[in-house]
């Protein structure tokens, strides 16, 4: 009986430079994968495969760089999913290689798409919030490249055998395009009770993220300074994405002596930093699930946040605060950091709610029931001949 064979297909890896939340979702579904005994492969755009090219039982394979936004490796991709014959292949990005992944996928292969980020699986919501993030004035100026791929990966969706979303609000938007999914929420290694924050000593504010106009961190900065009279620090960390962004830090941090920033922290190093944390704050336009909220829930830092709330966790759950403009963020900020029994209080609430959906041997347990009742599973024969 041979293992059954499960491809991953995402434009980069947590191998490259690019090491956001749907990187580390396919890491971290992929190793526990191949841990129960599936042959995990993933494929993504990196200049070579690393020697060796397998990592933590995971066959790694390497795409060129992408050279046209109207193409996305088509052909290349093709050959290597021929060649792989895959029981189940998953994408999870919302491009041309949803597209082309779905579409490509040999006979006989279980396609599944997962979302990742706020409007994955829509056209016209999704080009609403690509204006947001580029500016109107980019946007017309290179409608195209951005119209083409959405519209591509829209298709793409509609020729999966499986759609996952991340929450409820994800999984209706989806059901009002037409399209049905199953909610899966993304995985977490739970940590030990160590590492859960005890909210005594000086408090420590963190904001962890992409840093870009999407993530706005200028709100962060600005908060920083608004609560320069608290015993508090503010801390960044994350890689910066657009150039602008390293004076503006380089003079924010000279201006607020309890501001700083860390730069860019690698992957495992990233628990410390949540772990330390009193209070996690996002300030970011719009999200699909963020890891950042599973990293802080699961070592009970409160989160607070402004505009992105999924499935209501700060509000119905009580697992954080929620703001829709910078007064009332700097308010629950001020308020939590003024009562480490309340942060404590909802910090114990919150690890015990992701201790319970976002593990990741409980999330893998529900992956692997969805793939089985669509026939595939670790008792079947998974590679094709």
């Amino acid at each position: 009986m041979e293992k059954p064979r499960i491809l991953f297909v995402s434009k980069y890896h947590l191998l490259t430079s690019i090491q956001g939340g749907s990187e580390e979702r396919v890491w971290l579904l992929s190793t526990e994968l191949a841990r129960r005994g599936w042959d995990v492969h993933c494929i993504s755009e990196m200049k070579k495969t690393p020697d060796p090219a397998v990592v933590d039982g995971v066959t790694l394979h390497a795409l060129p760089p992408q050279r046209s936004p109207f193409v996305a490796n088509r052909l290349a991709l093709r050959r290597l999913l021929t060649k792989l014959r895959p029981a189940v292949v998953v994408s999870i990005v919302y491009d041309l290689y949803t597209h082309h992944t779905m579409l490509e996928a040999p006979a006989g292969t279980l396609k599944v798409w997962a979302s990742a980020s706020e409007a994955d699986g829509s056209f016209l919501p999704r080009l609403k919030l690509v204006k947001q993030n580029f500016g109107a004035a980019r946007f017309y100026a290179h409608l195209l490249r951005f119209v083409y791929p959405t519209w591509m990966a829209r298709r793409g969706v509609r020729a999966a055998d499986l759609v996952l979303a991340q929450h409820t609000g994800q999984q209706e938007a989806l059901a009002a395009g037409g399209i049905d999914s199953v909610v899966l929420h993304n995985p977490q290694t739970s940590v030990p009770e160590n590492e859960v924050q005890s909210h005594l000593g000086k408090p420590l504010v963190l904001w962890a993220g992409g840093i870009k106009d999407w993530k706005r961190p200028r709100l962060f900065i600005e908060l920083a300074r608004r609560c320069r009279d608290l015993d508090a620090d503010f801390v960044m960390i994350g890689n910066i994405q657009e150039p602008k962004y390293r004076a503006i830090l380089d003079a924010a941090t000279r201006k607020l002596p309890h501001l700083r920033y860390d730069g860019a922290v690698p992957r495992n190093r990233v628990g410390e930093y949540f772990q330390k944390a009193h209070l996690l704050v996002s300030t970011s336009q719009a999200e699909g699930y963020p890891n950042t909220f599973i990293h802080a829930m699961m070592r009970g830092v409160p989160i607070v946040s402004l505009d992105v709330n999924p499935d209501r966790l700060l509000t119905d759950k009580g697992l954080g605060r929620f703001a829709t403009n910078l007064n009332d963020l700097e308010k629950a900020v001020r308020e939590l950091l003024a009562n480490s029994d309340k942060r404590r209080e909802i910090g114990a609430r919150a690890r015990e709610y992701a201790v319970r959906e976002f593990d990741l041997g409980f999330v893998v347990d529900q992956l692997e029931g969805l793939l089985a009742q669509r026939g595939v599973g670790r008792g079947e024969i998974g590679n094709r001949k």
